[in-house]
């Protein structure tokens, strides 16, 4: 047992320096200069006690990260809860002294298609003092998107492979998850427009994919939660900056891949959005009832919402004014006070918008058809329905 517990304590120096973390993220580390282009990264991941630096105030940046290492890393950042119930349980035996982070990585299927996934000496797992490859680690940040629900627009999916000048060198099983961290924007690839999947992770790479990942997925590393503000920077899915015009581009976009038969089936991984659903929940119909989030106008207008703001982040808030509704924006159609349908405002203007919640013809919206076809309709002059009424949310920051 003595033995056993040594080996843990020596390991848990090689991977997380000394219990230094927090005054070493403010101090600095000395051997991260000033500009280095991961100082900011390894700064932040260390001030939230995921990694630590060296008795000797080192960090270490490029030493390479095992398996294992990079499963506590991760598992810090994202599923902390999940960490700690695992520790507080015990496993005995056999165990490696990664296994409660790879227990709560496996729970959320995060090591799937990686050689951890692979393993079958589990618990005591074999690969765990192999090094991260590229590949592996791409693979680890996608199945972490797929969890929080989160992989980026398939029009941009679309084309990432042209931006990476080693695509042919990365097989079928890793592309999708290279794409969706091109995407989110978790990677960058090298100066020379590489991936290099099979170069290995080293400490300040790890730190950065981390850090990125959390902004990315608008989750607050080391808790896990999410965010209320949105993503850092305010980034649309796409990583473009959150203008009018990046909306109404990509929301067209979004529209295209989406058009003719859409059933709640092919669209109900991005419809749950709790910003989304927040709102339309909001509204009771003639019924009494609640609109559902898996089909029908409320369904397609939140898998709009979260392809182009993401799923998380970026709350909604009501407009006081509705002449102030842009591109994306959702737009409840109520009469007599109860909710009709949920629309998603194209940025095509009409004629006239009264302060007082009125419409005229004119304003295209983005709405699911009868027969379950995605197309855009026009909103239908007030005379038709005196006691209809509109109500404007969005989703832009202030």
């Amino acid at each position: 047992m003595k033995k056993r517990s040594l080996t843990l304590l020596l390991t848990l120096v090689l991977l997380m320096g000394t219990a230094v973390s927090a005054s070493a993220a403010e101090m600095g580390f000395s051997d991260l200069p000033a500009g280095y282009w991961a100082g900011e990264a390894i700064r932040n991941v260390a001030g939230k006690n995921i990694v630590s630096g060296y008795q000797d105030g080192t960090f270490r940046p490029g030493q390479k990260v095992t398996y294992g290492q990079f499963a506590v890393l991760l598992a810090r950042a994202f599923y902390p809860k999940e960490v700690r119930a695992y520790e507080d349980q015990g496993y005995g035996g056999a165990a490696p002294w990664y296994w409660s982070s790879v227990a709560a990585l496996r729970d959320h299927d995060v090591l799937k298609g990686t050689v951890m996934g692979r393993d079958t000496g589990w618990p005591e797992l074999k690969c765990g003092g192999d090094y991260v490859t590229r590949f592996d680690m791409a693979q680890l940040a996608y199945n972490i998107m797929r969890d929080y629900e989160q992989t980026g627009s398939a029009v941009e999916r679309e084309v990432v492979h042209f931006r990476i000048r080693d695509w042919a060198d990365i097989s079928v099983e890793y592309q999708d998850a290279v794409t969706a961290c091109y995407v989110l924007q978790v990677l960058r690839g090298h100066i020379d427009g590489d991936f290099d999947g099979a170069a290995l992770m080293n400490r300040a790479q790890s730190c950065v994919v981390i850090d990125r990942l959390g902004k990315a997925l608008g989750v607050n590393i080391g808790t896990g939660e999410y965010t209320s503000a949105g993503p850092a920077g305010a980034t649309l899915l796409s990583g473009l900056p959150v203008t009018e015009e990046n909306v109404k581009d990509l929301l067209q976009r979004v529209v295209t891949e989406w058009q003719g038969n859409v059933l709640a089936s092919t669209y109900t991984e991005g419809n749950s959005s709790a910003e989304v659903q927040a709102v339309i929940w909001s509204y009771d119909d003639a019924n009494g009832k609640k609109l559902s989030m898996t089909s029908g106008s409320g369904g397609y207008a939140a898998m709009l919402s979260d392809r182009v703001f993401g799923r998380h982040g970026f709350p909604a808030r009501k407009l006081d004014d509705i002449t102030k509704m842009r591109a994306g924006d959702l737009v409840i159609t109520l009469d007599n006070g109860k909710i009709v349908r949920v629309s998603t405002y194209s940025g095509t203007k009409g004629e006239m918008m009264t302060l007082e919640g009125r419409m005229e013809r004119g304003y295209g919206m983005y709405y699911l058809k009868e027969g379950g076809g995605g197309g855009s309709m026009v909103i239908t002059p007030d005379d038709e329905f005196p006691g209809r009424t509109y109500e404007v949310w969005t989703r832009y920051p202030e």
